[in-house]
């Protein structure tokens, strides 16, 4: 028997190498029937430092890992400027990360980006961020592999999370995704929910409206910016989107928004908190096997809008109005108004363990709690 080759990680430099970063993960997945491949037009322009929108306050490497020709294992090492404005706590990233079960690719490629962080001062690395917070697949999946992703959330093999453990990396925190399925609970909503939103719906002042991307996109984004911006301050890692951040997002979600599930709560007439819901677009992504052409656009678009699933993405309060049940009256109104609508599963994610008012109001609800992601992290050695 021929001996097996050594593992050898090479930089990704160019736009070749950038693909054949991105297509490394299919070999992973080949018998993983939940698993949706990215778009690969989009990850190569992502993941190109001369037009991802990440590079206008980072930096990064990649890294592939080969046993010989073939690609085993890939990582990212980055470093977030406006992290280390914000928070100034000495700590890079990495992401992207996706692996052969084989330990000594992992150690490796592990190894190399965190030479890589500690190069440019940092005493911490934590992750999967690819790149951020609110980026794509942020965190790694440690419960739930039995069913598919619903769109911007990660999969990945069970194993990830004790290849990591084996290169010396802990729990950081957990996020959580929740499913409501029409029908199909044991769960029924607590009764009080429906009372307390009508009493919530006669406070003097208070109103709920969709959002408005049709006639006032522009006007609309702005609006959920700031809220943006001020509801989630103080959530853990919390970065606010930069110009060209929001751009690309409001660029991508226009296509995908369920309006008659995207609301914006009033007082007085002055913007108080949003709730954006999308359509599970990973139904129609997971057709075209990562290709938008030649027919992967009529395959997607025409998709898209026929499923019975939705996604709770993004919702905030502004801190001087929580405490008074909007949260509640968001959740309340959105999942009647999807039954409505012929939606059979909703998922609301991802809410981070430790944000309990959301928890709270979950709680109430019929939904379980389905899915687990983790960010992990390790000290580096100075």
């Amino acid at each position: 028997m021929a001996p097996v080759p050594s593992v050898e990680i090479q930089k990704v430099m160019d736009r070749r190498s950038r693909l054949a970063f991105i297509k490394m993960a299919w070999p992973v997945y080949n018998k993983d029937s939940h698993w949706v491949p990215p778009i690969i037009s989009d990850q190569m322009k992502f993941l190109d430092p001369k037009q991802g929108v990440f590079f206008e306050h980072g930096e990064a490497q990649l890294f592939l890992a080969y046993r010989g020709k073939t690609p085993v294992g890939r990582i990212s090492a980055h470093v977030n400027h406006l992290h280390d404005k914000v928070y100034n706590d000495g700590t890079g990233f990495f992401g992207f990360f996706e692996c052969d079960n084989d330990p000594e690719a992992a150690r490796a490629l592990f190894q190399e980006a965190e030479r890589w962080l500690s190069a440019r001062g940092k005493s911490r690395v934590m992750g999967p961020m690819s790149f951020g917070i609110y980026d794509d697949s942020a965190a790694m999946l440690v419960d739930g592999f039995d069913t598919d992703p619903y769109l911007m959330n990660a999969h990945n093999p069970p194993y990830y999370q004790e290849l990591l453990r084996a290169c010396g990396y802990g729990k950081i925190i957990d996020w959580y995704a929740f499913r409501a399925t029409a029908g199909k609970t044991d769960k029924e909503a607590d009764p009080k929910i429906y009372r307390l939103q009508e009493k919530i719906l006669r406070i003097p002042g208070l109103t709920f409206r969709p959002i408005d991307i049709k006639n006032h996109l522009d006007r609309e984004a702005a609006i959920v910016q700031g809220l943006f911006a001020d509801a989630w301050k103080g959530n853990w890692g919390h970065l606010p989107f930069t110009d060209a951040e929001f751009h690309r997002i409001v660029k991508e979600f226009k296509r995908i928004a369920v309006v008659e599930l995207s609301l914006v709560a009033e007082m007085n007439g002055k913007p108080v908190g949003f709730a954006l819901s999308l359509y599970d677009a990973n139904v129609a992504v997971k057709k075209i096997n990562g290709r938008m052409f030649p027919f992967g656009w009529c395959t997607m678009l025409t998709g898209i809008k026929k499923t019975d699933r939705f996604r709770l993405t993004l919702m905030g309060v502004l801190p001087e109005y929580r405490n008074r049940g909007i949260e509640l009256a968001f959740y309340a109104k959105i999942m009647e108004k999807g039954v409505q609508m012929g939606f059979r599963e909703a998922e609301c994610s991802m809410i981070v363990e430790n944000n309990e008012a959301m928890l709270a109001s979950l709680s109430h609800m019929p939904t379980e709690r389905y899915k687990t992601y983790r960010v992990f992290g390790k000290d580096l050695a100075r």
